[in-house]
């Protein structure tokens, strides 16, 4: 867990996903090692005995508004979206958190694209929405001025594919703050996660 916290270090906002721990114990015990961080998950979602969280560990910044699409009556996805607005200085944006089910991927990007598509001011979609290779083979959601951070094929997990699982999706407010992105990988192996740290930079006027 230390090297979890040693890398988030590095970052002032991380988002966490597949929290599985039933006790809720193992994130508390993460965010106290994160001193001067912030720290908030969401419900616990799926439709299987196992459920999972997603967790947020954040610096700089101040939470203008959550919402949690947990449970989702219309169940569009296995893991519902987690909406989190930030604000540093004048700056505002929105993050949309999810984690597709790999089998639902098209299903589950087209009702997130539309879900998107609804929403106003700087956003970024993110997380592992296994949205390449097998699992995502159209590519037909989030086009036109919508930019994907990470290009396809970079590699984004421990395993033995070169898959961009992971993105970061900018829609064209918040692309004009974007400064770079990349992936995370040193001292990664599958004994520690199946992914590696995706991150993106951006400018917020301070």
């Amino acid at each position: 867990m230390a090297f979890y916290a040693d890398t988030m270090r590095q970052y002032d906002i991380t988002f966490i996903e597949e929290i599985r721990d039933s006790s809720g114990t193992a994130f508390p015990k993460l965010c106290a090692l994160m001193e001067g961080y912030n720290c908030l998950n969401s419900s616990r979602a799926g439709r299987s005995s196992s459920k999972e969280q997603y967790g947020v560990i954040y610096k700089k910044v101040s939470i203008v508004s959550m919402k949690d699409y947990n449970p989702d009556i219309q169940d569009r996805w296995e893991r519902p979206p987690f909406q989190i607005t930030f604000k540093r200085g004048n700056y505002t944006f929105t993050a949309l958190v999810e984690h597709a089910k790999p089998d639902d991927a098209p299903k589950e990007m087209s009702a997130l694209n539309a879900l998107a598509s609804n929403m106003s001011g700087n956003l970024v979609v993110l997380g592992d929405l296994n949205a390449d290779c097998n699992y995502y083979t159209n590519k037909t959601d989030f086009k036109g001025s919508w930019f994907w951070a990470l290009k396809t094929g970079t590699d984004t997990t421990t395993g033995n594919t070169n898959c961009t699982y992971d993105r970061m999706i900018f829609n064209s407010d918040m692309k004009n703050e974007y400064i770079a992105s990349g992936v995370f990988s040193d001292g990664i192996n599958s004994s520690i996660s199946d992914h590696y740290l995706v991150w993106s930079e951006i400018k917020t006027g301070e």
